[in-house]
């Protein structure tokens, strides 16, 4: 079972180590250039993010342990339509199935909360995201970036 809470201080440092992994690094638009990420630049993210976005921990139970699994993040909560981004940091859970349940919270939440459409980019490249992302019937409206998908829905 997994389920979603809000962030806190102390996730930030889990969350720089998962993303300073290469193959989580290889998902995102912006790439550290083959280098690893520093302190500073996911400080500065972390800390810029937290002001107009949600970020919610993924949280995997198994065997009554709750552990973190990843990250989404939904922005910007002003917007009628809030981008919601997602990354499952514990790679060897990549497969499984805790993407595209943590999007589906995500999108429950959103609902809840009154919202009817959301959006997301992704590089074209991330081919799992890309399946996972049409599968939770996100249609591809075009290109965000070069080389970036652009992805909406209804909620």
């Amino acid at each position: 079972m997994i389920y979603l809470r809000e962030t806190n201080g102390g996730d930030e440092v889990l969350v720089m180590s998962w993303h300073s992994h290469p193959l989580i690094q290889q998902g995102f638009y912006s790439q550290c250039n083959n280098r690893p990420l520093e302190w500073e630049e996911h400080h500065r993210w972390w800390t810029l993010t937290t002001k107009d976005w949600k970020k919610l921990m993924v949280i995997l139970v198994e065997n009554d342990i709750d552990r973190s699994i990843g990250l989404i993040r939904i922005s910007s909560l002003e917007d009628f339509s809030p981008q919601i981004a997602f990354t499952i940091g514990e790679v060897s859970l990549w497969g499984k199935g805790y993407g595209t349940k943590a999007v589906e919270l995500a999108l429950e939440w959103l609902k809840d909360k009154g919202y009817k459409h959301t959006h997301t980019s992704i590089p074209k490249s991330n081919k799992r995201a890309l399946a996972l992302l049409k599968d939770l019937c996100y249609n591809i409206y075009g290109e965000a970036r070069k080389g970036e998908v652009w992805l909406q829905r209804t909620i």
